[in-house]
């Protein structure tokens, strides 16, 4: 361990231990686990993930920016309302008083203020103890930042299975290859695997400087399946841009966006460079991406966990008549019962989106909206385009003109047969093609026999399943569900076999 992080995790521990002098560590689980749902950090809407950060000062840039009036509280807390208006996906806040002037207080004050916004704040520190995770749960915070460095693999993975416990999300750093691979071995034990961002930092620990050019260090090294953040040096859109094109899922970003007149038109324009060419990215073939699953027409509160705790990466709330309808209040009782990294999905139809389509609940802002193309084309919903996934129904006259008009409106594309609901499989072979240059979901008639075929065939973004895995209509069966994820696991796990065997073979890639 260098010496600024040695430095770190010693007053770090200091700062544990006195905590835990002060009040015992089951009394801060307790809190922890009493306090507010931690509000999540959405992923699969698709979205570049920007990490906007709160940082008053640091042993390499020094003062960064300080209040006027001299409540750093309030400093924190409008800075963080400032990005959580221009589109950050989470607020980080430093609350390491020694080297960044920090505090916890300014982290509770920040997720006070955005909470209303539906923006999580990660605790960002040199955290050693769990006694720090419930802390940091117990004061608003979404998620913490875990430096695999500072931890040894046992402390490690106590670390991770307090985040789980606290329904947290965690940034998890590393600084090098070697830091990488004992990611990937911890991670390939952790049960909180859909609540973990991966991040790499570029900057040097002995002389703190940047070095970008770390970045492009090879995919195979990290922990697959995990989003991927850029952390440090990222001060202009076309640095956000640059780590986009290099295959990252987000960017962290400090010092820039404290410095600057403008943070939020700053902003804006790195979510802008991520997003654009993230959406460029993963428009193109996934070659080292995982396939996602969406398990639809949940009934019932044990099913959706049972299908969380799975490991399906979103479940699908049906609006419309079915026997799987629900209510938008049973909808949004899901919602809260769920991981962070699970997304929820409400299904309509043609229904106009408006409040009373909603259910007026707060909690159902978390969901993504899955709706026909057409209607989802017809309304200008400006931010909530954003949120929406239009079904395109294969073998439809409006097929070709509906996918043109989605394609630069919407993350991703949700492509079935020409009815709904009724287990109807489509032409694998005509959507792969579509899937070539589009971000897309399939579904339709998708069960754990024929999922494997399909996404060998289509190679698709995510795939949907509902009366696939069912014992009867709406009834869900968990044996079915485990035997279609571990389908799917067995699909990727060949295609990326396939994809090192091309490589090796003479003529492949080296």
């Amino acid at each position: 361990m260098s010496g600024f992080l040695s430095d770190m995790a010693t007053r770090s521990r200091e700062r544990a231990d006195a905590l835990l002098r002060s009040r015992p560590l089951a009394s801060l689980r307790a809190a922890a686990l009493a306090s507010a749902l931690p509000v999540p950090l959405r992923r699969v809407d698709g979205g570049f993930i920007v990490i906007a950060e709160v940082k008053r000062a640091s042993p390499s840039a020094g003062v960064i920016a300080r209040e006027i009036d001299g409540d750093a509280s309030a400093f924190v807390a409008a800075q963080a309302q400032t990005y959580a208006q221009h589109g950050a996906s989470c607020v980080s806040v430093l609350t390491e008083p020694s080297a960044f002037e920090g505090d916890l207080a300014h982290a509770a004050s920040a997720a006070r203020a955005i909470r209303p916004h539906g923006v999580p704040v990660m605790r960002k520190d040199f955290l050693v103890d769990p006694a720090q995770v419930y802390e940091a749960r117990a004061a608003g915070c979404s998620g913490v930042l875990l430096i695999v460095r500072m931890l040894s693999d046992e402390d490690l993975s106590v670390m991770l299975r307090a985040v789980d416990e606290c329904a947290l999300f965690v940034l998890l750093e590393a600084f090098d290859a070697a830091d990488l691979a004992r990611a990937r071995s911890t991670l390939a034990g952790a049960d909180c695997t859909r609540r973990v961002l991966v991040g790499l930092n570029t900057r040097d620990l002995a002389t703190l400087a940047v070095n970008p050019a770390s970045l492009s260090i090879s995919d195979d090294q990290f922990p697959p399946g995990f989003p991927r953040i850029a952390e440090s040096g990222m001060l202009t859109p076309d640095d956000v841009r640059t780590a986009a094109e290099l295959g990252y899922q987000g960017v962290l970003v400090g010092t820039a966006l404290m410095r600057t007149a403008d943070p939020g038109t700053l902003l804006e324009s790195m979510v802008r460079a991520g997003r654009d060419d993230h959406r460029a990215i993963t428009h193109a073939p996934l070659e080292n991406a995982r396939t996602r699953v969406k398990v639809c027409g949940l009934t019932t509160l044990d099913h959706a966990q049972s299908v969380a705790r799975a490991g399906s990466d979103a479940i699908g709330c049906v609006m419309v008549e079915s026997p799987r309808r629900v209510t938008p209040a049973f909808a949004a009782q899901i919602a809260s019962t769920l991981p962070p990294f699970v997304q929820p999905v409400l299904v309509f139809r043609d229904e106009a989106l408006d409040a009373t389509a909603l259910g007026l609940h707060d909690e159902l802002s978390r969901f993504m909206l899955q709706r026909n193309a057409s209607a989802a084309i017809r309304e200008q919903q400006g931010s909530l385009d954003q949120r929406t996934i239009p079904v395109l129904r294969l073998g439809t006259p409006s097929l070709h003109a509906e996918l043109e008009a989605c394609a630069t409106r919407f993350h991703t594309l949700l492509i079935e047969g020409p009815r709904s609901g009724v287990g109807e499989t489509v032409d694998w072979h005509a959507v792969a093609p579509i899937a070539r240059t589009h971000r897309i979901i399939l579904a339709g008639g998708l069960t754990p026999e024929n999922v494997g075929e399909a996404i060998r065939i289509v190679r698709p973004y995510a795939v949907d399943v509902s009366s696939g895995v069912e014992s009867s209509p709406g009834v869900k069966d968990p044996i079915k569900i485990a035997a279609f994820l571990a389908a799917v696991h067995a699909a990727d796990a060949a295609a990326a076999q396939s994809r090192v065997e091309s490589a090796e073979s003479p003529g492949g890639k080296t």
